[in-house]
């Protein structure tokens, strides 16, 4: 099997550009190798993790046939969601409208509006209802990790039992 991880691939931007044809992801968290196929010619072979730092690859394979992958280093798995929430900073106590687009156990990814100054480790109070059928409430302090634009991604800092515990059962009830 003769198949190479060519480049780091420059098109692709996290989570922004997701309209990608042949883009296969692959789940790589704690793993040193992945498997990869190609679905043109049927090909298989193993690659080492470690040695590919990038989230993005183009691959060739040997009959020619080229196609990306994304290499998926997340310890909890996100779940697509269109939730209403609010947050607010310390130094401004007012509570701002935000749009809750995926979650997971660890934290969550959020669109604003607002025109406020947001940087990447500021801490954030964040308040919203889970769309299950209980409508369970979350309030939780978050760190700030990335800003792309308008959108935030948010590390949990405070996980107590029952945000745990919640949290367990919506993303294992689909």
């Amino acid at each position: 099997m003769r198949m190479v991880a060519v480049a780091p691939d420059p098109v692709f931007r996290a989570d922004i550009d997701r309209k990608v044809v042949n883009l296969s992801t692959i789940d790589v968290a704690g793993k040193e190798s992945a498997n990869l196929m190609c679905s043109q010619c049927g090909t298989s072979g193993k690659i080492a993790v470690p040695k590919l730092p990038h989230r993005y690859y183009k691959v060739r394979c040997k009959c020619m046939y080229d196609f990306s992958i994304e290499f998926n280093r997340r310890k909890y798995t996100r779940k697509q969601t269109n939730l209403i929430a609010t947050y607010s900073t310390a130094c401004r106590f007012a509570d701002y409208i935000i749009d809750i687009v995926d979650l997971s156990r660890g934290g969550l990814r959020f669109i604003r509006t607002d025109a406020n100054i947001l940087c990447i480790s500021d801490v954030l109070a964040i308040a919203f209802c889970l769309d299950n059928t209980e409508r369970d409430f979350i309030e939780c302090t978050a760190l700030i990790k990335d800003i792309c634009g308008n959108h935030v991604c948010v590390e949990y800092l405070d996980m107590d039992g029952r945000m745990r515990s919640i949290l367990g059962f919506y993303f294992f009830n689909p």
